[in-house]
């Protein structure tokens, strides 16, 4: 087994066609499907389904696709060791991100990285599930480092906390709770703006108010705060995304605080690769925790 089958079949994992991965990895098509389909002979087994139109992982491929991830992973990390040895970090992050940071830093970390180790490159991927896409981003090997609202995780997953801060209430103007206070059961009644599962601020909000009227999901807190501004319902999000739109109107829980912590998370089974690590230090250079009503 070589690596180069095994970066054919990532790519083919990542591209779903032939075609697409060649084009990705700078080779011709012929050489992929051949690469995949030696590979495919040594392990036994078939790795795609293959359609006229896309590529598609069996059971096999789906079980072999996060341990070859982790083989080129490795391969980078001998690389980036032989060139630490002549005092050049290099190489590229991959970082899990989220749809919206305000309470942290995040372009100041990524600066400070830029300026020690300009040969070091991120790369910042977003996914639809949030948090959870993140862990799940880390387990099959395709992320390196991931942010999130982290509430719970896998053994094998590491976090280090960044920040942290309450979930307020946004209103519109005119609600009866705008800028003032209100407890969980208040919101019984209320017309909630809520985000998709797997985010982070929707694992908190179901924990505290697992009975209530959701009466849309939203990937953007942004338009959650118009939607809730304007009257349509109200929205839990944290204090500093929405102190990001002036004017918002807000109100705080007078239960107790609804702690919402960003972390950094890796793997543990595969330790960051020399620039991940200088990412890693960055991050936790600038880790804000306060929780204030």
């Amino acid at each position: 087994m070589e690596l180069r089958q095994l970066e054919c079949f990532v790519a083919c994992c990542e591209q779903g066609t032939f075609t697409a991965a060649a084009r990705s990895l700078d080779l011709v098509q012929s050489a992929v499907s051949t690469s995949v389909a030696k590979l495919e002979r040594e392990l036994g087994t078939r790795l795609f389904d293959r359609t006229p139109t896309a590529l598609h992982l069996t059971p096999a491929g789906e079980a072999a696709v996060g341990p070859a991830r982790l083989a080129l992973a490795a391969r980078q990390r001998v690389r980036d060791a032989v060139a630490s040895t002549s005092g050049e970090l290099t190489g590229t992050v991959v970082v899990g991100a989220l749809v919206n940071v305000h309470g942290f830093d995040l372009a100041r970390a990524f600066a400070e990285v830029h300026r020690a180790h300009p040969g070091v490159s991120i790369a910042m991927r977003q996914h639809p599930r949030g948090t959870a896409g993140n862990i799940a981003g880390l387990l099959d090997g395709s992320l390196d480092l991931a942010l999130g609202a982290f509430t719970t995780v896998p053994p094998s997953i590491m976090v280090e906390p960044l920040a942290a801060e309450p979930l307020v209430l946004v209103t519109s103007a005119q609600h009866r709770l705008a800028g003032g206070w209100f407890r969980l059961a208040d919101l019984a009644a209320e017309r909630i703006v809520d985000f998709p599962p797997g985010w982070g601020t929707r694992a908190i909000v179901d924990e505290a108010i697992p009975m209530r009227d959701s009466v849309i999901e939203v990937a953007d807190q942004g338009f959650a705060i118009q939607l809730a501004v304007s009257g349509f319902g109200v929205t839990l999000v944290p204090r500093s995304v929405a102190e990001s739109v002036p004017g918002t109107p807000t109100a705080r829980c007078l239960d107790h605080p609804l702690p919402w912590r960003m972390g950094v998370a890796w793997q543990t089974a595969l330790t960051p690769s020399l620039a991940a690590r200088a990412v890693l230090d960055a991050l936790i250079a600038l880790r804000r925790i306060e929780i204030r009503a």
